[in-house]
């Protein structure tokens, strides 16, 4: 297996599975790319752990892109709030709610120069 990721759930292992295979709770894109899903109890009786891999290579990585693993970040924390919660978080600044796939294409900060600096009166 290929890239990774994991999310702490708290609820038990078999009502995890259960819910993660419900309809209206499977994660689709961790299904359509054919992940392999391992679900554990966390230690300290905290809860479940779900693991999932994804090939880094193969025709399914050409299909889904080079994002996959942060597609697969997004759908295990959408799950975890949907499970423990009853809904998907969100604020003011992200409304279509935080996906790390956005993150990848930013870039680090840079100082400004002197001429912004006299712009934002710095």
């Amino acid at each position: 297996m290929g890239a990774r990721a994991a999310i702490t759930v708290n609820r038990p292992p078999e009502e995890t599975q259960r819910l993660w295979n419900s309809p209206e709770l499977l994660p689709r894109f961790i299904a359509d790319a054919d992940a392999k899903v391992e679900f554990r109890a966390a230690p300290g009786d905290r809860g479940t752990e779900i693991l999932v891999g994804v090939e880094e290579g193969g025709p399914r990585a050409k299909l889904f892109g080079s994002g996959r693993l942060a597609k697969v970040k997004d759908e295990l924390r959408r799950f975890k709030q949907r499970v423990e919660t009853g809904e998907i978080a969100r604020s003011d600044s992200t409304p279509e709610g935080e996906a790390a796939e956005r993150k990848l294409s930013q870039r680090p900060a840079q100082p400004l120069s002197a001429s912004e600096l006299e712009k934002v009166g710095a």
